[in-house]
């Protein structure tokens, strides 16, 4: 997924973009239970059972999260940045990467002017996205860790270097636009002291973030999402579920393969785990399918610790784990072919609200 840095810095409500530190991305969404107000929703832990453990529906911080994020979102994730960022690999390759350049300098003087390091502030991230891959995308951020005063008195420190780099700064109460000089526009508030509702696409407008802000999504009920989430491990680092229909398995479909939904995890520690699932129309087609990748990934075993594939009903299973040592081995061999590829397409209401 391809934005640009003002975009990420935006919906991580630390203005970063501000001061120029990144280029990069994020997305949309909507929703909570009926009679809840998300505006005073308390605080609840962001790790343990609450989280949602593999096999168990959305409960906790998770299904707060899940509320606000719309049931047509083609792509949903979730991301443990805390936890990332205390992971033996983070400070490996991450950390050196971006102490690279002035990010750095750029990351000091943010911090000067707004009182806080927007790195160890944000906690989780959790998103629902739908047109990714178009010129246009539209999604919700939930970002939980942000302080509410302090991120809204750095929008106001921040205005007049925005005005100065092209972009503008907005504040209409609790909701900040922030809008790049190319026109991109994201939308945010706060539903309570800590969580900040990031609007990105049509929606970011002061009146898209009230009513993203209000709640009312059906995804966290939707049978069909909920069987597959219950799947997927939302403790590990980063968690997702795309649909099927999304503009990104276009190719894949060219090649004959063409999935439901492609649901599963990532867990980044001393190593990396990656254990997800790919839905196909029938059990025979996952066992073929299963089939064609083992014996494809003979040419790569030897360059993982352990990749194991096999079917599940409907479903084929990849459960892949690399060592520390084995991934220095994969970056300085591949470091350079690696690229990024856009998703967009339908939207989850037919595959994620509806029949799996």
């Amino acid at each position: 997924m391809r934005t640009q840095s003002w975009l990420f810095a935006g919906v991580l409500a630390s203005g970063l973009v501000l001061v120029g530190a990144c280029k990069k991305d994020e997305k949309k969404a909507d929703g909570t239970a009926a009679g809840e107000k998300t505006g005073t929703t308390a605080e609840k832990p962001t790790s343990g059972p609450g989280m949602g453990q593999a096999g168990a529906g959305p409960t906790g911080t998770i299904a707060d999260d899940l509320s606000l994020i719309p049931v047509d979102s083609e792509v949903v994730m979730g991301l443990n940045f805390a936890q990332l960022q205390q992971s033996a690999l983070w400070k490996k390759f991450a950390e050196p990467q971006m102490m690279k350049g002035d990010f750095q300098v750029k990351l000091a003087m943010f911090k000067a002017k707004c009182g806080f390091d927007p790195m160890t502030a944000i906690k989780t991230m959790s998103l629902g996205m739908k047109g990714v891959g178009g010129d246009n995308p539209d999604g919700v951020v939930v970002v939980r860790g942000a302080d509410k005063a302090k991120t809204l008195a750095c929008f106001d420190t921040m205005k007049a270097e925005a005005a100065a780099n092209g972009d503008t700064i907005t504040r209409d109460g609790d909701i900040v636009l922030v809008k790049s000089k190319s026109g991109e526009t994201v939308g945010l508030t706060f539903v309570n002291d800590t969580t900040v509702l990031a609007v990105i696409g049509t929606g970011a407008t002061t009146d898209g973030v009230k009513k993203a802000a209000m709640g009312g999504s059906t995804l966290k009920s939707s049978a069909a999402f909920v069987e597959m989430y219950s799947k997927i491990k939302t403790n590990d680092s980063l968690w997702m579920l795309l649909n099927g229909n999304s503009k990104a398995f276009d190719k894949a479909a060219a090649m004959g393969v063409k999935p439901k939904a492609v649901f599963g995890s990532i867990n980044v520690t001393d190593g990396l785990t990656l254990d997800m699932r790919m839905r196909l129309d029938s059990p025979d087609q996952a066992a073929q399918m299963a089939s064609t990748f083992n014996s494809q990934a003979q040419a790569v075993v030897s360059m993982v610790d352990k990749l194991d594939i096999t079917n599940d009903a409907s479903d084929v299973k990849v459960s892949l784990v690399l060592s520390s040592q084995k991934l220095e081995q994969l970056i300085q061999t591949f470091g350079g072919m690696f690229g990024g590829g856009g998703m967009g397409g339908g939207g989850m209401g037919g595959g994620m609200g509806g029949t799996p």
